[in-house]
């Protein structure tokens, strides 16, 4: 199974569509990440010793796939950084889910407590008018797709808080195929939870030229296919072209 490809890159940046249960950046397991391989094929190319320089501009889960932008200077990380708090560049993820939302589309609002021993988030719905004395996470959703047993949600984040997507969806009964630890039924051969981040739109950190990204599904999971055809294509949102 490929673990990476590179979607888009230039003398600031790269994009990497990473398609296997890896790290983006190294952890204390030790294991392969994202950013070591990336190093690792940069500097064979051009016959370095060592690692080059290239930097995670933000994260998604070890068993995520998707889109995840690198930079190869400071100045280029210093920039995404600062778009990426000003929210000025947008994510959109696909998840696909194992029971039919019973709305196509909506907005969803939780209280988020994150329990660091466990690394699992817990999503409160929340009261009119309580406050949420802590992490509150907001994403918008839509039906763009469905297979014979499983559906497809296009997710907009709002608020980008750790296990969001995964623990709202779960609140809402509609865990992540293969997410086991919330709610699915069972885990996926290929070790990736069926959330992909899809489609990215950033301006390039130097020139600041528009960049519009999408990251192919990885095909180590065929369900994916369902979403190939022109039934279940995702329609055009409001101010895309």
């Amino acid at each position: 199974m490929d673990q990476y490809s590179i979607i888009h890159e230039d003398e600031d940046i790269l994009v990497a569509n990473k398609l296997g249960p890896l790290p983006v950046q190294d952890e204390k397991t030790g294991d392969p990440s994202l950013q070591a391989l990336l190093r690792a094929e940069l500097a064979a190319r051009v016959g370095a010793k060592g690692d080059l320089e290239l930097e995670a501009a933000h994260r998604i889960d070890r068993r995520c796939s998707g889109a995840v932008i690198f930079a190869k200077t400071h100045r280029a990380l210093e920039t995404l950084e600062a778009d990426f708090r000003n929210k000025a560049i947008e994510k959109t993820y696909i998840a696909c889910v194992e029971h039919e939302p019973e709305a196509k589309e909506g907005r969803l609002e939780h209280r988020l407590v994150w329990d660091k021993r466990t690394n699992v988030v817990r999503a409160f719905k929340l009261k009119a008018g309580e406050d949420t004395k802590g992490e509150k996470g907001i994403l918008e959703y839509r039906l763009v797709g469905a297979s014979e047993r499983y559906w497809f949600l296009e997710i907009r984040l709002i608020t980008g808080k750790h296990h969001q997507i995964r623990a709202q969806l779960a609140c809402e009964g509609l865990p992540i195929r293969g997410d086991i630890k919330y709610g699915a039924r069972r885990t996926n051969k290929n070790g990736l939870l069926m959330l992909h981040a899809r489609h990215l739109v950033f301006t390039q950190p130097r020139t600041r030229q528009t960049l519009d990204l999408l990251a192919p599904f990885p095909e180590s999971e065929p369900l994916w296919a369902a979403l190939e055809g022109p039934a279940s294509a995702p329609t055009p949102i409001e101010g895309e072209v």
